[in-house]
């Protein structure tokens, strides 16, 4: 995963070519937006299958093999509440900006914009860097109001890594094969093993997520995780 250093620059380079396509060239602006979102999405798409290798490099026979988590799943209480917890916080996120986007461009363009425009005039002549200069505090403002609610809400989330519970899978020496994907084992990882809720969990630095699963063997599959190099988290 990217540093918070990196996030950080990646999203002040954003903002910089934001204003520069909107002051220089609007017509294109939207272009532009829609040509960032689509890298973007598949940045991400790839962050999310970080760790995953081909499933046909997969050698040997499984150590452990799941074909229905549902069972084990069925007897855990709490795996609703927590799905709940992280729908929500999925569709706040959803539509938060969207309402954000509605709601700051006319009260920016109406009430802020004449106030930094008068005051851009006054220090430099040149048309295109007052725009630019306009722009880059409208940019700045709707990233703004759009990360600190969400990273209030992220704060607020009991777990703050979203939850992967395959349905099927099979541990092998290198890595874990689910639903079809090979997730690669690193000296990063550890596990959690929770006997009462019927699940085994790996947790990585490196992953968005949490890799949950559910067995009626806990105790069998923690001692195989063990036996390929995994260790325990600590709390």
């Amino acid at each position: 995963m990217p540093s918070k250093l990196v996030n950080i620059l990646i999203q002040i380079v954003s903002l910089v070519l934001f204003a520069l396509v909107s002051a220089i060239a609007p017509q294109y602006t939207w272009l532009f937006f829609i040509l960032y979102f689509i890298i973007i999405m598949v940045v991400m798409t790839k962050m999310s299958m970080k760790g995953f290798k081909r499933a046909d490099s997969v050698k040997g026979s499984p150590l452990f093999k799941e074909d229905n988590t549902s069972i084990a799943m069925g007897s855990d209480t709490l795996i609703l509440q927590e799905v709940k917890e992280q729908f929500k916080a999925v569709m706040l996120m959803m539509f938060l900006p969207f309402i954000i986007i509605f709601l700051v461009p006319p009260i920016y363009w109406t009430y802020i914009n004449p106030i930094v425009d008068s005051a851009t005039k006054q220090l430099f002549e040149n048309e295109v860097l007052v725009r630019f200069i306009g722009f880059l505090v409208f940019y700045s403002i709707l990233v703004l109001t759009i990360q600190i609610p969400r990273l209030i809400l992220m704060r607020g989330l009991k777990s703050k890594k979203q939850l992967y519970t395959p349905r099927t899978f099979a541990l092998y020496k290198e890595g874990l094969l689910m639903d079809g994907r090979l997730l690669a084992f690193d000296k990063d990882m550890c596990y959690k093993v929770d006997s009462k809720r019927k699940f085994v969990q790996i947790e990585s630095p490196q992953l968005p997520y949490n890799v949950r699963l559910y067995t009626l063997e806990v105790s069998k599959l923690a001692d195989r995780i063990r036996e390929v190099g995994l260790h325990e988290c600590r709390e």
